[in-house]
């Protein structure tokens, strides 16, 4: 029995399948932000005693992004290279805002006089120039120990080229401090650029404690229940075992959306498509990526909270458009949608949980988009009433009527939506009118079809307990590993055997640390990447290395990056000199493929008749379950198809059909 729970920012989803891929059981509780973990035993406590004996307990959750956001961490202390005392302070040069005249980078996670300096340098090329000086380095740590920190960061320069004196540091921190966590740059991201290198290992440092304290009480609830395992959800869409994660808890970050992406790649091969643009609309946020080929795309580095991290993680574009995002009018008069948002507690006011303030989802219970007699998760009434009454001031602070002011917070949500898949797609140099959208997530299907409009695409799929999607993703995600080792050389000088041995050595060293900690090296198989670059440029393009590649490496990689940068950006110059920056090594086990959850075909369900409000204005619909639809019905709009995790609306002008997979697949016509 596997059991997956992914914790959302209102929801907590838990989906249960047997050993023959059947699904067994489903549940979705409101999240405890506080303390995850409760919601995960609540959900779990709701299972039959023989669907939790013997099982394992597949998890995603945002503790270690939750734990950044609201700088809640230890007393952080960090080790640098003389001369460097300020490289978390200076960052770099760029802005997020380029005209805002009050804009104030983010602090840092160490303040200055927690950052102690050591004598010692190594050069780029890994050779020592200077050899630590070991009396200044116990004088570093004693001072940190001195101002109580509870956790050190380790970062000297350039010890991606020779880790030797880091790991130095590590043995004398624990002969001076025995037991306090210590994280190494040269561990958490072996890679150039000394400030994100920096600003990495810094967040692995902090959010340490709290990964590590969250996962060890939900082992020991779990145990105490009859679950005999543990895994969870990296970033990069690959599930490890815990002490996997507690060594490097930073690759925990936005753990939960990349479960969702995983759900999407096996529902999308279901339905016999490569290319998909994914939409996650939960309660907080929607997250966006792009499947190519089957297969979602990572980057390298992603910003948290104003903050570099560089880890490879699947590449996903989130807005802050959620079911609870809050709906406003400006200081100009204007409607907004989001950031903010109701959370869990009170949540939108048709929850019925004293929700003060008009959210998207309340819109689309205004807009009749839920149906007549929604439900919550399936189980609690929604109070439409509530609703409307919170639309009511909004509406008549803009001069329209509430259902005018629900209509346009529902489009301008969509709106928001497509910026994300435009960056996603188009910034990836492709064009979304090609691509499916493939949408999930407890909101994702009732915006679905008015997102694919605003960006001209005419094709949807809703994949089976849609709501449920990124819990079922932790159910089909392989184990996967990154490593990374930066190698700095121009391609017309790099020869082959050179390239070749450096992929030996990181090879020994990822299978080295994955033995330690239980995997079997024998069952995994190595996918390669580099990293390459025009010279003079800021920036690299992850090339993959050709799998059948013979002689003439190095010049089959150069060819593969003229044309991925001719794709990406729409040139390529053949004449330029390119550089080979970083090599990538993938670690990872195919991911099980047990069947898809389909949706049960139930006849007798009853269709309703009903309004919705389109553009304000009232139009006749239907209402039906999803359960009532069998393969090859096509139901034509406007129309809400309902499940017991999630709602999905087809507008005028769109139709929609059930696969023989069940996926609900809505055209334009």
């Amino acid at each position: 029995m596997r059991i997956g729970v992914e914790c959302g920012g209102t929801f907590t989803d838990l989906v249960v399948l047997d050993d023959d891929g059947r699904l067994r059981a489903t549940s979705k509780v409101f999240s405890t932000p506080q303390d995850p973990s409760r919601a995960v035993i609540e959900a779990i406590d709701e299972l039959p005693a023989e669907l939790r004996e013997g099982a394992l307990l597949l998890h995603g959750s945002t503790v270690a992004t939750n734990a950044l956001l609201e700088r809640r961490g230890p007393r952080l202390g960090l080790l640098v290279t003389r001369g460097f005392r300020d490289l978390l302070t200076l960052q770099r040069q760029d802005r997020d805002r380029m005209y805002d005249l009050r804009y104030v980078k983010p602090a840092p996670l160490v303040p200055r006089h927690l950052v102690q300096e050591i004598d010692e340098r190594v050069l780029a090329s890994g050779e020592i120039a200077l050899e630590l000086d070991e009396e200044s380095a116990r004088r570093a740590v004693k001072e940190l120990l001195a101002q109580d920190v509870t956790a050190i960061a380790v970062c000297l320069l350039h010890s991606y080229g020779n880790p030797a004196h880091e790991r130095r540091l590590a043995e004398l921190t624990a002969s001076l401090a025995p037991g306090l966590p210590v994280s190494l740059s040269c561990d958490v991201a072996r890679e150039f650029r000394e400030y994100e290198r920096t600003s990495t290992t810094v967040v692995d440092a902090f959010v340490r404690p709290a990964v590590a304290g969250y996962l060890s009480r939900l082992a020991d609830e779990a145990a105490r229940r009859g679950i005999t395992g543990l895994q969870v959800m990296q970033s990069n869409g690959g599930a490890v075992p815990v002490p996997v994660v507690t060594a490097r808890p930073v690759t925990m970050l936005l753990s939960g959306p990349a479960a969702g992406v995983s759900a999407a790649v096996a529902v999308a091969e279901s339905a016999g498509l490569g290319d998909v643009v994914t939409m996650d609309m939960g309660g907080t946020s929607t997250d966006v990526s792009l499947v190519v080929d089957g297969a979602p795309q990572l980057t390298p580095e992603v910003t948290v909270d104003g903050l570099p991290v560089r880890v490879p993680m699947i590449d996903i574009t989130t807005v802050g458009a959620g079911g609870g995002s809050v709906i406003a009018v400006d200081s100009g008069g204007l409607l907004t949608v989001g950031p903010r948002s109701a959370g869990a507690d009170p949540g939108p006011a048709c929850y019925g949980r004293g929700g003060p303030t008009p959210t998207v989802t309340d819109a689309n219970a205004v807009l009749g988009l839920l149906g007549p007699h929604p439900r919550l998760a399936g189980r609690f009434p929604l109070d439409l009433d509530a609703a409307a009454a919170v639309f009511a001031p909004l509406a008549a602070r803009l001069g329209v009527t509430v259902g005018e002011a629900a209509w346009s917070a529902y489009q301008l949500a969509n709106v928001a939506m497509a910026g994300a898949i435009r960056v996603a797609s188009v910034e990836r140099g492709r064009d979304p009118r090609g691509l499916t959208l493939l949408a999930y997530g407890g909101a994702g299907p009732v915006h679905a079809a008015g997102v694919a409009d605003e960006l001209g695409m005419r094709r949807v799929v809703i994949a089976p307990h849609s709501g449920l999607a990124s819990a079922y993703g932790l159910l089909v995600s392989g184990f996967r590993r990154e490593f990374a080792r930066t190698v700095f050389a121009a391609a017309d000088t790099l020869e082959d055997t050179r390239l070749r041995e450096v992929m030996a050595a990181v090879t020994g060293e990822a299978h080295g640390e994955l033995a330690g900690q239980g995997v079997d090296a024998t069952t995994v198989h190595d996918t390669w990447t580099v990293d390459m670059r025009y010279a003079g440029q800021g920036f690299e393009l992850s090339v993959p290395l050709p799998r059948t590649a013979g002689g003439d490496l190095v010049r089959q990689l150069v060819a593969a990056f003229h044309s991925l940068h001719a794709q990406r950006f729409g040139h390529a110059d053949h004449t330029a000199p390119v550089q080979v920056v970083t090599l990538r090594l993938s670690v990872g086990r195919p991911r099980p493929s047990p069947a898809l959850p389909a949706v049960e075909h139930r006849p007798d369900d009853l269709r309703q008749e009903g309004t919705v409000l389109e553009y304000g204005r009232p139009r006749p619909t239907v209402t039906v379950s999803r359960g009532s639809l069998s393969t090859g019905t096509e139901l034509a709009g406007p129309a809400v198809i309902t499940d017991a995790s999630s709602t999905t609306y087809v507008p005028s002008g769109w139709a929609a059909t059930v696969d023989p997979a069940t996926n609900l697949v809505l055209t334009r016509s």
